[in-house]
């Protein structure tokens, strides 16, 4: 049996969903959980063992590149950040907000825009986040599936009313 190679994996949800993310658990940070747990059993990445899942999306209280010192994300050149069938998008967690080898779609995480609510950088967007997921009349921040440099977190800030899916992380 060949081994997948170590690293940090992301996986597109199966599912679109419009910006009031928040309707899916008791806070928006346990909803975009929940959606990425759901998710994870259908992701077709080639590493069946890693078993935390996290949102890559940016909320008041959690900002993706702080995942590291939030919830133990590795952050080092052990633990690579690839895409669904092991291609190397960055070669830390810090990297990924510093541009990227492949973008998104070229590593086979996704050809669409997909929701973030956060800044280029992955800082959070306190502006463009649905009304901190809560709103489908709103504006949310989108992250983009070609752009490999630091600005992939916010490609655009459609109404919060459009579908989108989310890309997840799974360590």
């Amino acid at each position: 049996m060949i081994s997948a190679p170590q690293g940090i994996y992301l996986y597109s949800t199966q599912t679109t969903y419009q910006g009031n993310l928040a309707a899916y658990g008791s806070t928006l940070d346990d909803s975009l959980h929940n959606i990425c747990t759901v998710n994870r059993v259908f992701a077709s990445i080639i590493n069946p063992s890693c078993m935390n899942v996290l949102p890559l999306v940016s909320t008041s209280t959690n900002v993706m590149y702080n995942f590291p010192g939030l919830y133990g994300v590795p952050d080092n050149v052990n633990f690579p950040i690839r895409g669904a069938r092991g291609e190397l998008i960055a070669n830390t967690w810090s990297n990924l907000f510093a541009g990227l080898f492949l973008t998104f779609e070229q590593a086979g995480v996704t050809s669409q825009t997909f929701w973030t609510f956060a800044n280029g950088g992955g800082g959070y967007n306190s502006a463009d986040n649905c009304i901190v997921g809560t709103n489908t009349g709103a504006t949310g921040a989108i992250g983009s599936p070609i752009d490999n440099t630091t600005n992939w977190p916010l490609t655009g800030a459609p109404a919060c009313a459009e579908s989108h899916p989310i890309i997840c992380v799974c360590y």
